[in-house]
């Protein structure tokens, strides 16, 4: 039994996902001996406490989501105004806006990340294309360029060393190759959260490419990750909507 949102992929998509090897930098999550062909050189900390599965189908009353270094330091932090709105900035470590995510109400209007760069004008906006109901989560960069976070399958998650049932992996895939993977296990997810948690954080990797001229920068691919633990959130909470309303007639 997968928790509501975060079941394996099929084996279709499987197939269709590049099957990652690397070593571990942090000494919990990837098994050190695995040749690799995505090499993480930087592990972030989302602390998202996300939904639990039994509760009112009520927005995430957490409005701060810190992004912490391997050191524990302070590397971002994500900000939202108040508990009934989904829009929110990242901010780095001294408090300064880095990018802004705006949600909008309704299926098919899907949000806006705006990259909030003063040398570049006009504002530089990042959109996802996918369907509001899909799994995978394509966005199209300002250059034309796409990338796309998805559900890691089982044979996926085997070359990242996780064997356990009650763990997930969230991979970024840019030009074919993962770039990023958030892993979710019993090391890594965020403390008072469970595997059946929609929405909670865990160990965030970065490969070698990040950054680089024709990568993608490290602060889009945070705020990225945390779109899509919101839209977790989303699906858990129409679950939820639909369980009290049959409950109801």
């Amino acid at each position: 039994m997968y928790p509501i949102g975060l079941a394996p992929m099929s084996g279709l998509e499987e197939r269709n996902c590049v099957e990652p090897c690397a070593s571990s930098i942090s000494g919990s999550t990837i098994s050190p001996g695995q040749a690799s062909t995505f090499d993480p050189v930087v592990s972030l900390h989302i602390d998202s406490k996300g939904l639990a599965l039994i509760r009112l189908p009520l927005p995430p009353s957490q409005l701060e989501i810190e992004i912490r270094k391997s050191d524990g330091s302070l590397a971002y932090t994500s900000k939202r105004s108040k508990r009934c709105s989904g829009n929110c900035s990242l901010l780095d470590a001294s408090g300064t806006p880095l990018i802004t995510t705006k949600y909008f109400f309704g299926p098919c209007r899907e949000p806006i990340i705006s990259l909030l760069d003063c040398n570049k004008v006009p504002e530089q906006n990042v959109k996802l294309t996918s369907k509001w109901n899909s799994r995978k989560y394509t966005y199209l960069l300002p250059d034309g360029r796409t990338f796309a976070w998805q559900y890691a399958g089982k044979k996926t998650l085997a070359t990242f060393g996780i064997h356990g049932a009650k763990s997930t992996a969230l991979v970024l895939k840019l030009g074919g190759e993962i770039v990023a993977a958030l892993i979710r296990n019993e090391d890594t997810r965020t403390p008072g959260t469970t595997y059946f948690s929609a929405g909670n954080g865990g160990e965030l990797l970065l490969g070698a490419a990040v950054n680089n001229e024709d990568g993608l920068s490290e602060e889009l691919i945070v705020a990225t990750c945390l779109l899509m633990l919101k839209k977790e959130c989303d699906r858990r909470r129409a679950v939820q909507f639909m369980v009290i309303s049959g409950a109801l007639y």
